[in-house]
């Protein structure tokens, strides 16, 4: 038995809010006019009548979207959804929708054409001007969905929960977040740095690292470990982007090489550049879940779920009572409404599958 049964009013919640009407996602909502909420850039964003289509032109919006049972609403999305396997199965039609964003710009026309009741998008979104003028110039509510750390993370669900009137949905999440995170940190507490395994993230590719101050950054944090980045001055920054070399991997010579992409995995196990590195030569290359997103990206909406996997998987002999299969079976079931079965539990920890490889790219 799982520690899920500490949390049966959270779970007893969700069950009412999807099961009630027979259907795993609830009627579009019905908000009063006059309406607004607070996007996560401080604007005031009026809430429309209905959200019945909703465009979601940055890729964690789809899956806070389906978290919160909004799945049938989902009317557009960004190319990088319609990889996401988990994508295809709870918006099955998701390969034919409209992307009205790529390559760095939102093409209004086929925005216009989608006639979404919301839009959702981040900040990097709005920098062009002109942009932001055709934005505004089509009449619809679009609200900026932006988070940097963990606290920031919970709050941007929130903002996602009041848009679409989804707030005990959201609560539920949230709530599941800070127990996770509160029994994590209670059972690390007492760890001394000694024995805190010192970490490389390798974040999609084999070069590129955590920045210290973002999300994928604390979840390492979170789960006990001590990151080999230890400032922005270790790295080389590409935007929101922070790479490495070979050689200073070397320099640092991680006890754990945790990474969200197989291929990265295979990359470090094999190719002769990495065979040197003490990680590589005691099988400590370690491929991270990747389910609805790649987990401890800085982009997941798995962050509680990775922070216990990685910390359960680090210091096993103080997670001795979480069953790791368990808590992921329950969590999909919970939040996303997907029934698993062992197999697709093995296909999620091993991450192959899990996000099909950019067209054009080798990863």
């Amino acid at each position: 038995m799982t520690r899920w049964l500490r949390m049966t009013a959270a779970m007893l919640l969700l069950v009412i809010l999807f099961t009630a009407c027979g259907a795993p996602a609830a009627p579009a909502v019905e908000s009063v006019t006059g309406e607004t909420f607070t996007d996560c850039a401080g604007r005031e964003v009026p809430i429309p009548d209905s959200t019945e289509r909703i465009a979601c032109l940055y890729a964690y919006t789809g899956h806070v979207a389906v978290l919160l049972g909004c799945e049938e609403q989902i009317a557009a999305v960004v190319d990088g959804l319609k990889r996401d396997a988990l994508m295809q199965q709870k918006v099955p039609d998701i390969d034919e929708m409209p992307s009205p964003y790529s390559s760095g710009a939102i093409n209004i026309e086929e925005l216009a054409a989608v006639a979404p009741d919301m839009i959702f998008l981040r900040a990097s979104n709005l920098q062009d001007a002109g942009e932001m003028e055709k934005l505004d110039g089509l009449g619809i509510p679009y609200a900026v969905v932006e988070y940097m750390t963990m606290a920031d993370q919970m709050e941007s669900i929130a903002v996602m929960g009041e848009a679409l009137g989804r707030e005990e949905q959201a609560e539920a999440y949230l709530q599941y977040y800070q127990d996770t995170m509160d029994m994590v940190r209670q059972r690390l507490e007492d760890l001394p740095d000694s024995e805190r395994k010192t970490v490389y993230h390798s974040v999609n590719e084999v070069v590129r690292a955590d920045i210290p101050g973002t999300l994928s950054y604390e979840v390492l944090e979170a789960a006990g470990c001590r990151n080999v980045v230890t400032n922005a001055e270790d790295l080389q920054l590409d935007g929101d982007k922070g790479y490495v070399t070979v050689e200073q991997i070397y320099v640092w010579d991680p006890d754990i090489i945790l990474a969200n992409e197989p291929a990265a995995v295979e990359y470090f196990r094999t190719d002769d550049k990495f065979s040197g590195l003490r990680a590589v030569r005691e099988g400590q290359v370690l491929q991270l879940p990747v389910g609805i997103s790649r987990w401890a990206h800085p982009g997941s909406l798995e962050s509680p779920l990775a922070t216990l996997y990685i910390a359960a998987t680090l210091y096993p002999d103080r997670f001795s009572d979480v069953d790791l299969r368990e808590e992921i079976r329950e969590f999909y079931e919970t939040f996303f409404r997907i029934s698993l079965s062992e197999s697709d539990i093995d296909t999620i920890l091993s991450g192959e599958g899990m996000r099909a490889p950019r067209e054009g790219a080798d990863q």
